[in-house]
Protein backbone atom coordinates (compact mmCIF):
# COMPACT_ATOMS: atom_id res chain seq x y z
CA UNK A 1 0.00 0.00 0.00
CA UNK A 2 1.15 3.55 -0.73
CA UNK A 3 2.47 5.10 1.99
CA UNK A 4 0.65 8.34 2.81
CA UNK A 5 2.43 12.20 3.15
CA UNK A 6 2.80 12.78 7.14
CA UNK A 7 0.71 16.04 6.82
CA UNK A 8 -2.19 13.65 4.80
CA UNK A 9 -1.47 10.85 7.40
CA UNK A 10 -1.74 13.45 10.37
CA UNK A 11 -4.83 15.40 8.96
CA UNK A 12 -6.57 11.70 8.79
CA UNK A 13 -5.87 11.14 12.30
CA UNK A 14 -7.38 14.26 13.58
CA UNK A 15 -10.66 13.55 11.29
CA UNK A 16 -11.54 10.00 12.20
CA UNK A 17 -13.40 10.81 15.28
CA UNK A 18 -15.86 12.51 12.78
CA UNK A 19 -15.77 10.71 9.72
CA UNK A 20 -15.75 6.96 11.22
CA UNK A 21 -13.11 4.40 10.85
CA UNK A 22 -10.80 4.69 8.28
CA UNK A 23 -12.01 0.97 7.14
CA UNK A 24 -15.91 1.57 6.86
CA UNK A 25 -18.54 -1.04 6.97
CA UNK A 26 -18.46 -2.29 2.69
CA UNK A 27 -21.61 -0.45 2.27
CA UNK A 28 -21.80 2.72 3.57
CA UNK A 29 -21.07 5.51 1.52
CA UNK A 30 -19.22 8.88 2.89
CA UNK A 31 -19.89 12.03 1.72
CA UNK A 32 -17.90 15.24 2.30
CA UNK A 33 -19.88 18.46 1.97
CA UNK A 34 -18.98 21.89 2.54
CA UNK A 35 -22.00 22.55 4.79
CA UNK A 36 -25.10 20.71 6.23
CA UNK A 37 -28.77 22.73 5.64
CA UNK A 38 -28.86 25.61 8.69
CA UNK A 39 -32.77 24.49 8.54
CA UNK A 40 -31.42 21.11 9.10
CA UNK A 41 -34.38 18.30 7.74
CA UNK A 42 -36.77 21.14 6.37
CA UNK A 43 -36.56 21.14 2.91
CA UNK A 44 -38.42 24.17 2.79
CA UNK A 45 -35.21 26.36 3.99
CA UNK A 46 -33.83 26.67 0.36
CA UNK A 47 -33.99 24.28 -2.77
CA UNK A 48 -29.89 24.91 -3.60
CA UNK A 49 -26.25 23.26 -2.61
CA UNK A 50 -24.71 22.70 -0.05
CA UNK A 51 -28.53 21.94 1.42
CA UNK A 52 -29.96 19.83 -1.12
CA UNK A 53 -26.85 17.18 -0.41
CA UNK A 54 -29.16 16.18 2.25
CA UNK A 55 -32.76 16.93 1.18
CA UNK A 56 -31.64 14.87 -2.31
CA UNK A 57 -31.64 11.79 0.39
CA UNK A 58 -34.12 11.94 2.11
CA UNK A 59 -37.41 14.12 0.03
CA UNK A 60 -38.71 13.43 -3.17
CA UNK A 61 -40.68 15.98 -5.35
CA UNK A 62 -43.60 15.07 -7.40
CA UNK A 63 -41.09 16.33 -10.46
CA UNK A 64 -37.44 16.02 -11.22
CA UNK A 65 -35.70 17.24 -14.14
CA UNK A 66 -33.71 15.18 -16.20
CA UNK A 67 -30.36 15.38 -17.77
CA UNK A 68 -31.87 17.09 -20.71
CA UNK A 69 -33.38 19.96 -18.94
CA UNK A 70 -37.35 18.11 -19.34
CA UNK A 71 -39.68 17.77 -16.44
CA UNK A 72 -39.83 13.93 -15.66
CA UNK A 73 -42.00 11.44 -13.48
CA UNK A 74 -40.86 11.36 -9.77
CA UNK A 75 -44.32 11.14 -7.16
CA UNK A 76 -45.92 12.47 -9.87
CA UNK A 77 -46.43 10.01 -13.21
CA UNK A 78 -48.45 12.12 -15.31
CA UNK A 79 -49.32 15.80 -15.79
CA UNK A 80 -51.40 17.67 -17.14
CA UNK A 81 -52.80 21.26 -17.92
CA UNK A 82 -56.74 21.38 -17.14
CA UNK A 83 -56.83 25.07 -17.46
CA UNK A 84 -55.02 28.08 -17.86
CA UNK A 85 -54.64 27.94 -13.81
CA UNK A 86 -55.03 24.33 -13.01
CA UNK A 87 -52.71 21.63 -13.44
CA UNK A 88 -53.65 17.64 -12.67
CA UNK A 89 -51.14 15.80 -11.59
CA UNK A 90 -51.49 11.47 -11.64
CA UNK A 91 -49.56 10.18 -8.68
CA UNK A 92 -47.34 7.01 -8.07
CA UNK A 93 -49.46 4.53 -6.38
CA UNK A 94 -47.91 1.78 -3.64
CA UNK A 95 -45.52 4.56 -2.22
CA UNK A 96 -45.21 4.86 1.67
CA UNK A 97 -42.93 7.61 3.66
CA UNK A 98 -40.22 6.83 5.76
CA UNK A 99 -42.69 6.33 9.52
CA UNK A 100 -44.98 3.40 6.80
CA UNK A 101 -47.72 6.39 5.76
CA UNK A 102 -49.10 6.25 2.19
CA UNK A 103 -47.97 9.04 0.18
CA UNK A 104 -51.05 10.02 -1.73
CA UNK A 105 -53.11 13.18 -2.93
CA UNK A 106 -53.71 14.74 0.93
CA UNK A 107 -50.04 14.33 1.36
CA UNK A 108 -49.45 16.85 -1.35
CA UNK A 109 -52.41 18.49 -0.52
CA UNK A 110 -50.89 18.92 2.93
CA UNK A 111 -47.34 19.83 1.27
CA UNK A 112 -48.74 23.17 -0.54
CA UNK A 113 -51.20 24.14 2.36
CA UNK A 114 -48.35 24.86 4.42
CA UNK A 115 -46.62 26.67 1.63
CA UNK A 116 -49.96 28.88 0.69
CA UNK A 117 -50.17 30.02 4.57
CA UNK A 118 -48.42 32.53 5.55
CA UNK A 119 -45.55 30.81 7.83
CA UNK A 120 -45.09 28.80 4.18
CA UNK A 121 -44.82 31.83 2.33
CA UNK A 122 -41.76 33.42 4.51
CA UNK A 123 -39.82 30.54 3.54
CA UNK A 124 -37.11 30.06 0.39
CA UNK A 125 -39.45 27.52 -1.13
CA UNK A 126 -42.70 29.72 -0.50
CA UNK A 127 -41.33 32.27 -1.69
CA UNK A 128 -40.36 30.77 -4.93
CA UNK A 129 -43.39 28.94 -5.73
CA UNK A 130 -45.66 32.24 -4.30
CA UNK A 131 -47.75 31.69 -7.72
CA UNK A 132 -49.29 27.98 -6.48
CA UNK A 133 -52.65 28.96 -4.87
CA UNK A 134 -53.95 25.83 -3.66
CA UNK A 135 -54.02 21.60 -4.20
CA UNK A 136 -57.51 20.22 -4.53
CA UNK A 137 -57.50 16.12 -3.61
CA UNK A 138 -59.48 14.53 -6.83
CA UNK A 139 -59.27 10.93 -6.06
CA UNK A 140 -56.82 8.93 -3.54
CA UNK A 141 -53.90 9.09 -6.71
CA UNK A 142 -54.96 12.71 -8.35
CA UNK A 143 -54.57 15.67 -6.91
CA UNK A 144 -55.02 19.14 -8.93
CA UNK A 145 -52.48 22.15 -8.25
CA UNK A 146 -54.46 25.79 -8.76
CA UNK A 147 -52.24 28.55 -9.59
CA UNK A 148 -53.30 32.58 -9.01
CA UNK A 149 -52.21 32.77 -12.88
CA UNK A 150 -51.02 30.99 -15.66
CA UNK A 151 -47.71 29.43 -15.07
CA UNK A 152 -45.82 28.06 -17.97
CA UNK A 153 -43.22 26.10 -15.84
CA UNK A 154 -45.21 25.09 -13.26
CA UNK A 155 -44.11 21.17 -13.42
CA UNK A 156 -40.54 22.49 -13.39
CA UNK A 157 -40.98 24.53 -10.35
CA UNK A 158 -42.47 21.50 -8.57
CA UNK A 159 -39.32 20.25 -8.91
CA UNK A 160 -37.89 22.39 -5.82
CA UNK A 161 -41.13 20.67 -3.64
CA UNK A 162 -40.62 18.23 -1.48
CA UNK A 163 -43.30 15.94 -0.08
CA UNK A 164 -43.32 15.56 3.47
CA UNK A 165 -45.23 13.21 5.73
CA UNK A 166 -48.45 15.68 7.21
CA UNK A 167 -48.95 13.63 10.37
CA UNK A 168 -45.45 14.20 11.74
CA UNK A 169 -45.10 18.09 10.04
CA UNK A 170 -48.32 18.58 11.77
CA UNK A 171 -47.23 17.62 15.28
CA UNK A 172 -43.76 18.99 15.39
CA UNK A 173 -43.95 22.00 13.40
CA UNK A 174 -40.93 23.08 11.30
CA UNK A 175 -38.41 22.95 14.23
CA UNK A 176 -39.67 19.58 15.24
CA UNK A 177 -39.97 18.04 11.67
CA UNK A 178 -36.56 19.63 10.98
CA UNK A 179 -34.97 17.38 13.57
CA UNK A 180 -36.84 14.35 12.75
CA UNK A 181 -37.28 14.72 9.24
CA UNK A 182 -39.77 12.11 7.47
CA UNK A 183 -40.11 11.95 3.22
CA UNK A 184 -40.48 8.82 0.82
CA UNK A 185 -36.31 9.17 -0.51
CA UNK A 186 -33.80 6.52 -0.12
CA UNK A 187 -32.43 6.78 2.77
CA UNK A 188 -34.43 7.93 6.59
CA UNK A 189 -32.07 9.86 8.84
CA UNK A 190 -30.68 8.06 11.80
CA UNK A 191 -29.11 10.79 13.72
CA UNK A 192 -27.27 14.14 14.15
CA UNK A 193 -23.86 13.98 15.12
CA UNK A 194 -21.65 16.93 15.65
CA UNK A 195 -20.88 18.08 11.89
CA UNK A 196 -22.26 14.85 10.70
CA UNK A 197 -25.96 13.11 9.27
CA UNK A 198 -25.74 9.76 9.12
CA UNK A 199 -28.30 8.34 7.19
CA UNK A 200 -29.54 4.31 6.67
CA UNK A 201 -31.32 3.03 3.79
CA UNK A 202 -34.95 3.33 3.41
CA UNK A 203 -36.12 -0.20 2.42
CA UNK A 204 -40.00 0.94 1.36
CA UNK A 205 -38.56 3.58 -0.68
CA UNK A 206 -39.70 3.04 -4.64
CA UNK A 207 -36.37 4.38 -5.56
CA UNK A 208 -34.70 1.94 -2.64
CA UNK A 209 -30.62 1.36 -3.06
CA UNK A 210 -29.93 -1.24 -4.84
CA UNK A 211 -26.72 -2.42 -2.46
CA UNK A 212 -25.93 0.95 -0.10
CA UNK A 213 -27.04 -0.17 3.91
CA UNK A 214 -25.75 3.66 5.07
CA UNK A 215 -24.87 7.33 4.25
CA UNK A 216 -22.92 9.71 6.23
CA UNK A 217 -22.72 13.06 5.21
CA UNK A 218 -19.89 14.79 6.83
CA UNK A 219 -19.19 19.14 7.05
CA UNK A 220 -15.85 19.72 5.73
CA UNK A 221 -15.69 23.57 5.42
CA UNK A 222 -12.64 23.81 3.44
CA UNK A 223 -11.69 22.61 -0.08
CA UNK A 224 -8.50 21.02 0.79
CA UNK A 225 -9.72 19.23 3.49
CA UNK A 226 -12.06 17.65 1.43
CA UNK A 227 -9.57 16.98 -1.13
CA UNK A 228 -7.59 15.62 1.45
CA UNK A 229 -10.19 13.60 3.34
CA UNK A 230 -10.85 11.25 0.36
CA UNK A 231 -7.37 11.05 -0.52
CA UNK A 232 -6.72 9.49 3.11
CA UNK A 233 -9.51 7.21 2.40
CA UNK A 234 -11.64 9.04 4.84
CA UNK A 235 -14.86 9.83 2.33
CA UNK A 236 -15.54 8.67 -0.91
CA UNK A 237 -17.32 11.42 -2.82
CA UNK A 238 -16.26 14.85 -2.31
CA UNK A 239 -18.26 17.25 -3.61
CA UNK A 240 -17.59 21.14 -4.30
CA UNK A 241 -13.49 20.63 -5.75
CA UNK A 242 -11.90 22.79 -8.38
CA UNK A 243 -9.92 22.21 -11.29
CA UNK A 244 -6.83 23.14 -9.82
CA UNK A 245 -7.04 19.46 -7.70
CA UNK A 246 -8.05 17.45 -11.06
CA UNK A 247 -4.16 16.76 -11.18
CA UNK A 248 -3.93 15.61 -8.06
CA UNK A 249 -7.14 13.47 -8.11
CA UNK A 250 -6.00 11.94 -10.96
CA UNK A 251 -2.11 11.29 -9.77
CA UNK A 252 -3.71 9.52 -6.73
CA UNK A 253 -5.97 7.26 -8.70
CA UNK A 254 -9.01 8.79 -7.74
CA UNK A 255 -11.91 9.17 -10.21
CA UNK A 256 -12.82 13.19 -11.36
CA UNK A 257 -16.22 13.96 -12.18
CA UNK A 258 -16.22 17.40 -14.35
CA UNK A 259 -19.12 18.71 -15.92
CA UNK A 260 -20.77 22.37 -16.72
CA UNK A 261 -23.00 23.75 -13.80
CA UNK A 262 -26.25 25.22 -14.35
CA UNK A 263 -24.98 28.24 -12.61
CA UNK A 264 -23.49 31.74 -13.51
CA UNK A 265 -21.02 32.68 -10.88
CA UNK A 266 -21.45 36.65 -9.80
CA UNK A 267 -21.32 39.19 -7.75
CA UNK A 268 -24.89 40.81 -6.73
CA UNK A 269 -25.45 44.55 -6.12
CA UNK A 270 -27.07 45.67 -3.22
CA UNK A 271 -29.11 48.99 -4.00
CA UNK A 272 -32.40 48.66 -2.36
CA UNK A 273 -32.91 51.08 0.70
CA UNK A 274 -29.52 52.75 0.97
CA UNK A 275 -27.10 55.00 -0.40
CA UNK A 276 -24.29 53.48 -2.35
CA UNK A 277 -22.13 54.50 -5.87
CA UNK A 278 -24.06 50.93 -7.11
CA UNK A 279 -27.29 52.56 -7.56
CA UNK A 280 -25.88 54.32 -10.37
CA UNK A 281 -26.03 52.15 -13.84
CA UNK A 282 -22.62 53.36 -15.29
CA UNK A 283 -20.51 51.99 -12.34
CA UNK A 284 -22.64 48.87 -12.35
CA UNK A 285 -21.73 48.74 -16.69
CA UNK A 286 -18.14 50.04 -15.05
CA UNK A 287 -17.70 47.08 -13.08
CA UNK A 288 -18.82 44.68 -15.63
CA UNK A 289 -16.52 46.17 -18.30
CA UNK A 290 -13.42 46.00 -15.19
CA UNK A 291 -13.30 42.73 -15.33
CA UNK A 292 -11.52 40.31 -17.70
CA UNK A 293 -13.87 36.96 -17.64
CA UNK A 294 -12.17 34.99 -20.08
CA UNK A 295 -9.01 35.12 -18.64
CA UNK A 296 -10.61 34.22 -15.37
CA UNK A 297 -12.26 30.82 -16.92
CA UNK A 298 -9.23 30.11 -18.44
CA UNK A 299 -7.44 30.46 -16.07
CA UNK A 300 -9.08 29.31 -12.63
CA UNK A 301 -11.16 27.24 -14.53
CA UNK A 302 -8.72 25.35 -16.67
CA UNK A 303 -10.89 25.97 -19.75
CA UNK A 304 -14.00 23.92 -18.23
CA UNK A 305 -16.28 27.41 -17.58
CA UNK A 306 -16.92 30.25 -19.73
CA UNK A 307 -17.15 33.50 -19.50
CA UNK A 308 -20.53 34.58 -18.46
CA UNK A 309 -23.34 36.84 -20.63
CA UNK A 310 -26.12 36.60 -18.60
CA UNK A 311 -27.65 34.70 -15.84
CA UNK A 312 -28.34 31.00 -17.58
CA UNK A 313 -26.36 28.79 -19.41
CA UNK A 314 -26.75 26.23 -22.03
CA UNK A 315 -28.37 23.90 -19.90
CA UNK A 316 -31.22 26.14 -19.02
CA UNK A 317 -34.43 26.98 -21.57
CA UNK A 318 -33.66 30.39 -22.26
CA UNK A 319 -30.34 30.49 -22.67
CA UNK A 320 -29.64 32.99 -25.51
CA UNK A 321 -26.36 31.87 -27.52
CA UNK A 322 -26.18 35.09 -29.63
CA UNK A 323 -25.56 37.55 -26.10
CA UNK A 324 -22.43 38.07 -25.59
CA UNK A 325 -20.38 38.66 -22.88
CA UNK A 326 -19.76 42.82 -21.93
CA UNK A 327 -16.15 42.76 -23.37
CA UNK A 328 -13.22 43.24 -20.98
CA UNK A 329 -12.42 47.12 -21.57
CA UNK A 330 -10.82 48.74 -18.59
CA UNK A 331 -10.73 52.09 -20.67
CA UNK A 332 -14.48 52.39 -20.85
CA UNK A 333 -14.79 51.26 -16.78
CA UNK A 334 -12.63 54.53 -15.89
CA UNK A 335 -14.22 56.76 -18.15
CA UNK A 336 -18.11 55.52 -16.76
CA UNK A 337 -16.90 55.93 -13.36
CA UNK A 338 -16.02 59.34 -14.36
CA UNK A 339 -19.22 60.71 -15.76
CA UNK A 340 -20.61 58.83 -12.39
CA UNK A 341 -18.85 61.26 -10.43
CA UNK A 342 -16.15 58.50 -9.00
CA UNK A 343 -12.90 59.70 -11.44
CA UNK A 344 -10.61 58.55 -8.51
CA UNK A 345 -12.89 55.01 -7.86
CA UNK A 346 -14.29 54.44 -4.46
CA UNK A 347 -14.33 51.89 -1.74
CA UNK A 348 -16.78 49.13 -1.19
CA UNK A 349 -17.27 45.85 1.32
CA UNK A 350 -18.37 42.30 -0.72
CA UNK A 351 -19.38 39.53 1.45
CA UNK A 352 -18.68 36.30 -0.19
CA UNK A 353 -18.72 32.33 0.85
CA UNK A 354 -15.59 30.65 -0.33
CA UNK A 355 -14.68 26.95 -0.46
CA UNK A 356 -18.07 26.01 -2.02
CA UNK A 357 -17.76 26.19 -5.83
CA UNK A 358 -14.77 25.76 -8.27
CA UNK A 359 -12.04 27.91 -7.70
CA UNK A 360 -14.44 30.64 -6.00
CA UNK A 361 -11.82 32.05 -3.85
CA UNK A 362 -9.35 32.60 -6.31
CA UNK A 363 -12.17 34.31 -8.88
CA UNK A 364 -12.89 36.40 -6.37
CA UNK A 365 -9.83 37.66 -5.53
CA UNK A 366 -8.96 38.23 -9.56
CA UNK A 367 -11.88 40.12 -9.60
CA UNK A 368 -11.07 41.97 -7.05
CA UNK A 369 -7.72 42.75 -8.23
CA UNK A 370 -9.28 43.74 -11.72
CA UNK A 371 -11.79 46.44 -9.94
CA UNK A 372 -8.71 47.99 -8.07
CA UNK A 373 -7.04 48.32 -11.30
CA UNK A 374 -10.13 51.10 -12.75
CA UNK A 375 -9.89 52.36 -8.94
CA UNK A 376 -12.55 50.24 -6.99
CA UNK A 377 -11.12 48.91 -3.99
CA UNK A 378 -13.15 45.87 -2.84
CA UNK A 379 -12.76 44.21 0.58
CA UNK A 380 -13.91 40.58 0.51
CA UNK A 381 -15.26 39.49 3.55
CA UNK A 382 -15.76 35.59 3.93
CA UNK A 383 -18.84 34.26 5.34
CA UNK A 384 -19.95 30.63 6.37
CA UNK A 385 -22.96 29.36 4.45
CA UNK A 386 -25.68 29.50 7.83
CA UNK A 387 -24.69 33.17 7.67
CA UNK A 388 -24.58 34.15 4.42
CA UNK A 389 -27.98 32.49 3.92
CA UNK A 390 -29.71 34.55 7.13
CA UNK A 391 -28.29 38.00 5.11
CA UNK A 392 -29.60 36.98 1.71
CA UNK A 393 -33.21 36.23 3.77
CA UNK A 394 -33.38 39.29 5.57
CA UNK A 395 -31.18 41.89 3.59
CA UNK A 396 -28.95 42.64 6.31
CA UNK A 397 -25.85 42.86 4.43
CA UNK A 398 -23.26 44.86 6.10
CA UNK A 399 -21.34 45.67 2.63
CA UNK A 400 -22.66 47.37 -0.63
CA UNK A 401 -22.67 43.62 -2.86
CA UNK A 402 -22.25 39.88 -2.19
CA UNK A 403 -22.01 36.99 -3.90
CA UNK A 404 -24.76 35.13 -4.91
CA UNK A 405 -25.00 32.52 -8.19
CA UNK A 406 -27.47 32.61 -10.94
CA UNK A 407 -29.09 29.52 -10.53
CA UNK A 408 -31.14 27.74 -12.82
CA UNK A 409 -31.33 23.90 -11.27
CA UNK A 410 -33.92 22.69 -10.56
CA UNK A 411 -35.91 24.22 -12.85
CA UNK A 412 -33.77 24.11 -15.68
CA UNK A 413 -35.28 27.12 -16.74
CA UNK A 414 -33.55 30.89 -17.09
CA UNK A 415 -36.33 32.77 -15.68
CA UNK A 416 -35.82 31.11 -11.83
CA UNK A 417 -32.78 33.44 -10.90
CA UNK A 418 -35.00 36.27 -11.77
CA UNK A 419 -37.09 35.21 -8.86
CA UNK A 420 -34.13 36.62 -6.42
CA UNK A 421 -32.68 38.90 -8.73
CA UNK A 422 -35.85 41.34 -9.21
CA UNK A 423 -38.26 43.19 -7.40
CA UNK A 424 -39.88 39.44 -6.82
CA UNK A 425 -37.73 38.88 -4.15
CA UNK A 426 -39.31 40.07 -0.51
CA UNK A 427 -37.13 42.09 0.70
CA UNK A 428 -35.40 42.88 -2.55
CA UNK A 429 -31.73 43.58 -2.58
CA UNK A 430 -32.34 44.77 -6.30
CA UNK A 431 -35.65 45.62 -7.87
CA UNK A 432 -36.00 47.05 -11.74
CA UNK A 433 -39.70 47.78 -12.16
CA UNK A 434 -39.09 47.79 -16.06
CA UNK A 435 -38.29 44.36 -16.54
CA UNK A 436 -40.92 43.23 -14.10
CA UNK A 437 -43.25 42.73 -17.22
CA UNK A 438 -40.70 40.64 -19.13
CA UNK A 439 -40.44 38.27 -16.06
CA UNK A 440 -44.11 38.05 -15.60
CA UNK A 441 -44.68 37.44 -19.05
CA UNK A 442 -42.40 34.80 -19.54
CA UNK A 443 -43.55 32.95 -15.89
CA UNK A 444 -47.32 32.99 -18.38
CA UNK A 445 -46.87 32.37 -21.83
CA UNK A 446 -47.16 28.39 -22.75
CA UNK A 447 -45.80 29.35 -26.24
CA UNK A 448 -42.44 27.88 -26.15
CA UNK A 449 -41.45 29.63 -29.18
CA UNK A 450 -42.76 33.27 -27.68
CA UNK A 451 -42.16 32.48 -24.50
CA UNK A 452 -37.94 31.97 -25.61
CA UNK A 453 -38.15 35.53 -27.39
CA UNK A 454 -39.74 36.98 -24.15
CA UNK A 455 -36.48 35.83 -21.93
CA UNK A 456 -33.97 36.82 -24.83
CA UNK A 457 -35.60 40.12 -24.46
CA UNK A 458 -35.55 40.02 -20.51
CA UNK A 459 -31.60 38.71 -20.87
CA UNK A 460 -30.90 41.77 -22.69
CA UNK A 461 -32.43 44.19 -20.54
CA UNK A 462 -30.59 42.81 -17.50
CA UNK A 463 -27.46 42.81 -19.13
CA UNK A 464 -28.00 46.77 -20.22
CA UNK A 465 -29.17 47.64 -16.43
CA UNK A 466 -27.13 44.98 -14.83
CA UNK A 467 -28.07 43.57 -11.49
CA UNK A 468 -24.57 42.06 -10.71
CA UNK A 469 -21.20 41.30 -11.72
CA UNK A 470 -21.74 38.30 -14.68
CA UNK A 471 -18.21 36.27 -13.88
CA UNK A 472 -18.47 32.93 -14.78
CA UNK A 473 -20.61 29.55 -15.99
CA UNK A 474 -19.32 27.47 -13.27
CA UNK A 475 -18.42 23.84 -13.70
CA UNK A 476 -19.18 20.96 -11.22
CA UNK A 477 -16.08 19.13 -10.01
CA UNK A 478 -16.74 16.18 -7.63
CA UNK A 479 -14.35 13.44 -6.65
CA UNK A 480 -14.76 9.51 -6.09
CA UNK A 481 -12.80 7.12 -4.75
CA UNK A 482 -11.51 4.10 -6.91
CA UNK A 483 -14.24 1.81 -5.25
CA UNK A 484 -17.44 3.97 -6.20
CA UNK A 485 -18.98 3.13 -8.85
CA UNK A 486 -23.22 3.91 -10.40
CA UNK A 487 -22.57 7.67 -8.53
CA UNK A 488 -24.79 9.99 -10.43
CA UNK A 489 -24.97 14.14 -9.92
CA UNK A 490 -27.81 15.32 -12.71
CA UNK A 491 -28.76 18.83 -12.94
CA UNK A 492 -27.24 19.35 -9.17
CA UNK A 493 -29.39 16.23 -7.90
CA UNK A 494 -27.63 13.68 -5.89
CA UNK A 495 -28.67 9.94 -6.66
CA UNK A 496 -26.91 8.17 -3.83
CA UNK A 497 -28.95 5.30 -4.58
CA UNK A 498 -27.36 4.42 -7.52
CA UNK A 499 -23.97 4.40 -6.50
CA UNK A 500 -22.27 0.72 -5.56
CA UNK A 501 -18.91 -0.45 -4.54
CA UNK A 502 -16.38 -2.59 -6.60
Amino acid sequence: MRRLPLLVALFALALTPLLGAAQPAQQQLRVGVWDLPPSRGNPFGGRALPSTFLWDAIFDPLVRIDETGASAPALALEWSLVEPTRWRFKLRPGVSFHNGAAFDADAVVATIAWLASPAGRASPVGTETREIAAAERVDALTVDILTAQPDAILPNRLAMVAIVEPRAWAQGGPEGFAREPIGTGAFRLEAWTPGAAQLAAAPQSWRKPATLQKLRLVELPERPARLQALLSGQIDVAFGLSPDQIPELRAARQQVMATPAPQVMSLAFVTEGRDSPLRDRRVRLAMNHAVNRPAIAEALLAGLGRAASHGATATAFGYDPALKPIPYDPARAKALLAEAGHPRGFAMVAEVVVDAFPGDGDIYQQMAADLDAVGIKVELRQLRFPEWLRRFLNVTWEGQAFGLSWNTAPFMDSLRPYLSFSCLKRPAHWCDPEVMPLIEAAGREFDPVKRLALLHRLHAATQANPPALFLVEQVDVTGLAPRVEGFRFVNRTANYESARFR
